[in-house]
């Protein structure tokens, strides 16, 4: 039986104005600035440049962010709940927590960390902001990895497992705000005596 041309035409209109819908929303979601804590408000295409090519975020970007991302952390160490706060807030749980946070900030905002690659090239952005030359390789079972010959604090007399461990939360964090069903395991530590690092970023199996 012919459908009758105004019925297809009516469709046709309809698929148009849907299109049209999206689109708007896309462009919005690229012009509209981000709003992520301890980062300097960009607008969203460029941020997911950057998550994209994490190379081409110029340094004086990369020292506003790192700037602010410093003052974040303090402010989280000495502020209510952490440890000169008298709560006993451990300087890895409150990294975790601003990791949890940013990544939420990016789910919400942007649509971002659908997949472990997504999830990994968020955390190879938020290295190479401290001068971590982050590599990210997409595996072909789904899984991706960040590596990198090692944070520049690994080659002072001061750096250790601790340090390290901590900062590897905020990490964790990024990666759980971004997609839960995410899981992040580390393959490889120079504090561990390894040659580089290299975090392994998988679908969690019960989420699969």
């Amino acid at each position: 039986m012919a459908v009758p041309r105004g019925v297809v035409s009516l469709a046709a209109t309809l698929v148009r104005l849907r299109r049209g819908a999206v689109l708007a929303r896309l462009g919005w979601r690229l012009l509209r600035p981000l709003h992520v804590a301890g980062v300097p408000a960009v607008p969203g295409g460029l941020a997911l440049l950057a998550l994209r090519e994490p190379r081409l975020v110029p340094l004086w970007l990369r020292w506003r962010v790192s700037s602010e991302g410093l003052g974040l952390v303090v402010a989280r160490l000495t502020g209510p709940g952490s440890v000169a706060g008298g709560a006993g807030r451990r300087p890895g749980v409150a990294l975790q927590a601003i990791g949890v946070e940013q990544g939420r900030a990016l789910r919400l905002q942007l649509g971002y960390g659908r997949d472990p690659l997504e999830c990994a090239r968020a955390v190879a952005l938020a290295n190479r902001v401290y001068g971590i030359r982050a590599r990210v390789q997409a595996n072909g079972d789904g899984s991706a990895m960040v590596v990198t010959p090692g944070c520049p604090w690994s080659r002072r007399e001061w750096w250790g497992q601790e340090p390290c461990a901590a900062f590897s939360r905020y990490e964790v964090g990024l990666v759980s705000g971004l997609n839960p069903a995410v899981r992040l395991r580390y393959e490889c530590k120079r504090t561990r005596g390894d040659a580089r690092c290299v975090g392994l970023y998988s679908w969690r199996k019960e989420e699969r």
